[in-house]
């Protein structure tokens, strides 16, 4: 999936390309800030916890800000992040 400034993220999705990609993950987190996103994985330092959401992912809902990148789709529907928060409501 090709994603852009101003475009919603349809589904979970691996991004493959990040050309200065941000994130609003507000929808997900609360987060106000813009969260800025890559196609790189970095590796867990010993003893570090896990990110809520990782650097390399962006989740269905939240809004591109800036830049562009691709993704492929890990999640979709009820099987989201957001789909998986609605379910406990």
């Amino acid at each position: 999936v090709v994603l852009g400034t101003g475009d919603v993220v349809p589904a979970d999705m691996r991004l493959v390309e990040a050309d200065d990609v941000k994130v609003s993950e507000m929808a997900l987190t609360g987060e106000p800030d813009d969260v800025a996103k890559t196609a790189k994985v970095k590796a867990k330092k010993p003893g570090e916890p896990e990110k809520l959401t990782p650097e390399n992912m962006v989740f269905s809902g939240c809004s591109v800000t800036n830049g562009k990148g691709k993704g492929i789709v890990c999640d979709i529907g009820m099987q989201t992040r957001i789909g998986r928060i609605a379910q406990l409501i």
